[in-house]
């Protein structure tokens, strides 16, 4: 959107729109600030209709039928106060990411459909309704159904991937289709794709009566339940050894790549892996061209996978239940037998799991078990009184962050809270330490950085060591410790990964922890992450492909474009300024359609309507 002359000014709000209480946040940037006000009224007025200004009109165009050209051309004329619901005032503010200038209308809470105009701009449309967040289910339901691996998807892509798979081991088949693909490829991550059977069940709890209404019904949900277990069950050994992707790929030749020093990156796992199996295949199995099973040992994913099979268990008819719940207690043992290395991340997945399995009476697991790794886990929480504070550490000594799973560990605390009842035996004083975690972790950490930047956007994490400071920005975070907004860049992997699983893992964590311990504000700061990936940010564009306007164009490898979908949002600069890929010369770092994103979006909607 761009104003007369070369000024490019941008009116942000969120493109998803806003429930009635939302906080509502307007927000301006300019290419230029030069001969801009430090005060600039605007005027929140019906969607579509334009307000009078003092450019000529064309001849042949009249007040009823104005010209169509160029229409912000001109200053805004004295507005009657009949052309405009609301009046408010953007201020400028200057931040460390440059000029903005802002304004709160949170007051506004009248339903309808809405755009504010400026002299120099117009706000892409909104709505302020209720449950207008319905859209991000809606949504994600969609998505879930175009990554549908195994079969042919209406619309989407042909049948696909009916023959996977061979074991990486000795080459032999085993089965396992079904499943989802789990972003802008082929490959399906389990340690990624498995928590979409969370997301489902806490859609069922929380919204399975509004979906029957709405006309999509809980049927539909457990049949994507099933279609993720078709894969899920498919890729457990008789022993409980759980397999951690298909068509993950390999190391590229030549780079020195191990997978026991570089699989796992900032907590993310697969890094390294190339795109020899994100490919089509002849749909035949024992043809030869079968793609690959990793057989290596993950503990997340034995944990993750006991804890998602215990989480849908209870919804499925008993049968199936009991399949679950069977599969769950044999994913636990094998990784308690394996045993991991104490990463902070295993830590929190172990507890999840303990925690579920007690949830659905398991014999395989005792409170003593979940007292042991919830103390665990509390001992690794930062407990510094200067600066940022309550964070996470891991075993290296560095703080604990990661590009997709950064709420884990509090997020294992808030379960652990919500199901008490179910864990008779638990020391209160352990639980109430869990409560003091989550508030530290999330008053402490999250939100007392996200009030570092204009949007509220909370950090990536924590720095103990600060690579390459002479060339990247490290904040000062209190006690000689760097904070960044974004991933850092210069990183020994070359990794910039976009954000929006981060920021959407901690609008979940937010919304949940919020409605859980009855914190109004943590609601709203989650409803503010939601807002920045749906446009409220500095570029104007949505970054959910079905929601909003002005989207980048989605990286997806093999099928161009899906109609639904989560980009994988902003990377920072090295000065930790936001940088988001506006071109068609795609990259995946900040525009691949990625699962987790929209998963974790689902869930904050779920706690917040």
């Amino acid at each position: 959107m761009t104003t007369t002359g070369t000024r490019d000014v941008q009116l942000g709000v969120s493109h998803l729109g806003y429930q009635p209480d939302s906080p509502k946040m307007l927000t301006m940037t300019a290419s230029s600030a030069d001969g801009l006000s430090a005060e600039i009224p605007f005027y929140l007025r019906q969607n579509c209709f334009r307000m009078a200004r003092d450019a000529e009109q064309m001849a042949g165009f009249s007040a009823r039928f104005p010209t169509p050209y160029h229409t912000l051309r001109g200053k805004l004329q004295p507005p009657a106060s009949s052309s405009y619901y609301y009046r408010g005032m953007l201020r400028r503010k200057d931040w460390r990411w440059g000029t903005v200038w802002q304004a709160d209308f949170s007051d506004w809470t009248t339903p309808g459909s809405f755009q504010i105009e400026t002299d120099d701009q117009v706000s892409v449309p909104f709505a302020v309704m209720a449950r207008q967040d319905d859209r991000v289910l809606l949504g994600y339901l969609r998505y879930l159904n175009a990554q549908r691996c195994g079969c042919e998807v209406f619309g989407v892509h042909p049948a696909c991937h009916m023959d996977d798979g061979v074991l990486d081991s000795d080459g032999s088949a085993w089965p396992v289709t079904g499943g989802w693909h789990d972003a802008g490829d082929f490959r399906k991550w389990a340690f990624n794709i498995i928590w979409h059977l969370q997301a489902l069940a806490t859609m069922l709890e929380w919204r399975g009566d509004d979906l029957d209404r709405g006309g999509i019904g809980r049927a539909a949900l457990l049949d994507e339940i099933r279609w993720g277990n078709r894969f899920f069950h498919g890729i457990i050994t008789p022993e409980g050894h759980v397999y951690e992707d298909v068509a993950g790929g390999q190391a590229p030749k030549g780079a020195g790549f191990t997978y026991d020093e570089h699989w796992w990156f900032e907590n993310h796992a697969g890094v390294y892996g190339d795109a020899t199996d994100n490919r089509w295949t002849d749909n035949i199995p024992n043809s030869g061209d079968e793609r690959s099973i990793r057989t290596s040992y993950n503990p997340y994913m034995q944990f993750a996978y006991a804890a998602c099979q215990c989480r849908v268990a209870p919804l499925l008819p008993a049968a199936e239940k009991l399949k679950c719940i069977e599969l769950a207690q044999r994913a636990w043992q094998y990784g308690r037998t394996k045993g991991h290395d104490g990463r902070t991340i295993f830590v929190a997945c172990e507890l999840l799991a303990a925690v579920e399995l007690m949830k659905v009476e398991s014999s395989a697991v005792t409170v003593d078990d979940v007292a042991t790794l919830t103390a665990q886990l509390l001992s690794r929480q930062d407990q510094g009184d200067t600066g940022l504070h309550g964070y996470f550490m891991d075993i290296s000594g560095e703080a604990f962050r990661s590009i997709g799973l950064s709420a884990d560990p509090v997020l294992a605390l808030v379960r652990l809270r919500e199901c008490l009842p179910q864990l008779k035996g638990l020391p209160a004083k352990l639980a109430d330490q869990a409560r003091e975690a989550v508030t530290r972790y999330i008053d402490g950490y999250l939100l007392a950085d996200a009030a570092s930047n204009a949007y509220g956007l909370t950090p990536y994490g924590i720095y103990i060591v600060q690579e390459h400071a002479d060339r990247q920005t490290f904040r000062d975070a209190g006690r000689g410790r760097g904070v960044r907004t974004f991933m850092a860049p210069l990183n020994r992997m070359g990794v910039a990964h976009g954000l929006n699983g981060l920021w959407m893992s901690h609008a979940h964590l937010l919304a949940r922890a919020g409605v859980l311990m009855n914190r109004h504000d943590w609601k709203q700061a989650a409803e503010r992450l939601l807002h920045w990936t749906h446009g409220h940010n500095p570029f104007n564009r949505s970054t959910n492909v079905s929601i909003g306007f002005r989207q980048p164009i989605g990286y997806s490898f093999r099928i161009p474009q899906l109609s639904d979908a989560i980009l994988a949002g902003c990377i920072g600069w090295p000065d930790d300024k936001p940088y988001l890929e506006e071109s068609s010369a795609i990259e995946w770092n900040t525009l691949e359609y990625w699962g987790i994103p929209y998963g974790h979006a689902a869930q904050a909607v779920c706690h917040l309507t």
